[in-house]
């Protein structure tokens, strides 16, 4: 399913109104915001309100209003910053934008002061920056692409060590399935391009950790034999029926709960779903390990992107907003409780710390072990990728789960496609 997009030429063009605040007027010396947030079953509504009473607590002058995004109907808050930008309702503050660079390269980003003393904290600042910018920073570390598995589950297939290769997984997926247990867990929407990602891409960049800035030259496509042979893994697991039956239908918040339900052995995912682990009411522990790669080589794959929020260029107060980001991120006590919220590690110095679950310790251990590292899905892999590749990604993986993909190269020919009609950023 194709979310409708607006392209964002137009609405640069087309805005007219300027922007509308948190919420009635401005009294004498007070500065309203507005905060589009990102609701998860992690980061709830309530959450963030403790977020903004403590904030306001601390700076009385400013007065903030939430918009709320939910990652139940979206796989980013692209569409919902689009809707309000046509509208002229435009928070001042973003969270989870999934296309950055285009709303930079529209002039909608305000730019960070380049002399904040702030930023020395931050680690690998600028590999944020863009085009020589800062519009953003990353706030944590979050790796994605991991492969859950219930230890029970694990145990009652017979099943002991963790598989690193293709052909180990697959044995291991078939052991699972002679037990009658399903060996995999996954949906739709957003999910199912995830989940592609997740078991095709560790293959494609360990061999080359900047693929999409080959990809902008010209040098490699995803008709390359890598991306065919690695697409045939994944178009193989869910032919021989390692995946749960009607996954398509499964939205996010479901196929969580089916994991932590002990519905399938296994669940691909970002470290995010940590969170989630460590508050639910199981009878069983749950491990991780790497998504397998053809040689059993441990690739990481984690949020290598130079921002996931940022600050509306014609915001009345950005100052104000830009208060309230580096609270969300930087504050020892509210900052720490929106990483353990959704499992992420600071990338801070030092680092904001909080009491980790095992499954969160795990998470910790295993990332050094990686051989190679590059961001996946919508992500920097040396360059940033096009606008609205997420979509594309999504559309492909719904296809392979759906049993629409037949002849995997030709197939792949509408990544391709899309990536060469893209503007370059």
């Amino acid at each position: 399913m194709r979310k409708f997009v607006i392209p964002l030429v137009l609405l640069v063009a087309g805005l007219t109104l300027a922007f509308a605040g948190g919420g009635g007027g401005e009294g004498a010396g007070v500065k309203n915001i507005t905060w589009q947030v990102w609701i998860t079953p992690n980061l709830t509504r309530a959450f963030y309100d403790e977020v903004v009473q403590a904030f306001e607590k601390k700076n009385p002058t400013i007065k903030v209003g939430i918009a709320e995004a939910n990652a139940a109907t979206l796989a980013n808050a692209d569409d919902f910053i689009k809707t309000r930008l046509a509208a002229g309702d435009v928070p001042d503050l973003w969270w989870n934008i999934g296309t950055p660079a285009a709303y930079a390269d529209s002039g909608l980003l305000w730019k960070i002061p380049a002399n904040d003393p702030d930023l020395k904290k931050v680690r690998n600042l600028m590999s944020s920056a863009y085009k020589g910018s800062l519009y953003s920073f990353q706030r944590s570390i979050q790796p994605l692409g991991l492969i859950f598995y219930n230890k029970a589950l694990w145990k009652q297939a017979g099943l002991s060590a963790t598989p690193a290769s293709w052909a180990d997984y697959e044995a291991a997926c078939a052991k699972a399935s002679a037990a009658g247990l399903t060996p995999i867990v996954t949906g739709g929407e957003w999910v199912a391009g995830m989940t592609f990602n997740t078991y095709v891409m560790p293959e494609v960049f360990h061999n080359d950790t900047t693929w999409n800035t080959d990809r902008w030259a010209g040098k490699t496509h995803f008709t390359d034999d890598v991306w065919v042979e690695s697409t045939g893994f994944y178009k193989g697991l869910v032919g021989k029926g390692y995946f749960n039956k009607g996954a398509l239908s499964l939205g996010y918040e479901a196929l969580e709960q089916a994991f932590l339900g002990g519905k399938a052995v296994m669940y691909p995912m970002g470290s995010w779903f940590s969170a989630a682990e460590a508050a639910a009411t199981k009878d069983f522990e749950v491990g991780v390990f790497f998504a397998p790669t053809k040689s059993g080589a441990a690739h990481l794959m984690q949020t290598l992107n130079f921002g996931e929020w940022a600050i509306y260029a014609k915001s009345k107060n950005p100052e104000a907003a830009y208060k309230l980001a580096k609270f969300y991120i930087m504050d020892p006590v509210y900052g720490a409780k929106a990483l353990q919220a959704d499992g992420l590690y600071s990338n801070l110095q030092p680092p904001l710390g909080y009491s980790m679950s095992p499954l969160q310790k795990a998470i910790m251990d295993l990332v050094p072990k990686a051989v190679t590292t590059s961001g996946m899905y919508d992500t920097n892999v040396g360059m940033q990728p096009p606008a609205g590749i997420a979509d594309e990604y999504n559309t492909f993986g719904q296809q392979i789960l759906a049993g629409k993909v037949t002849d995997v190269r030709e197939a792949l020919k509408q990544l391709d496609a899309f990536w060469d009609k893209a503007p370059k950023p």
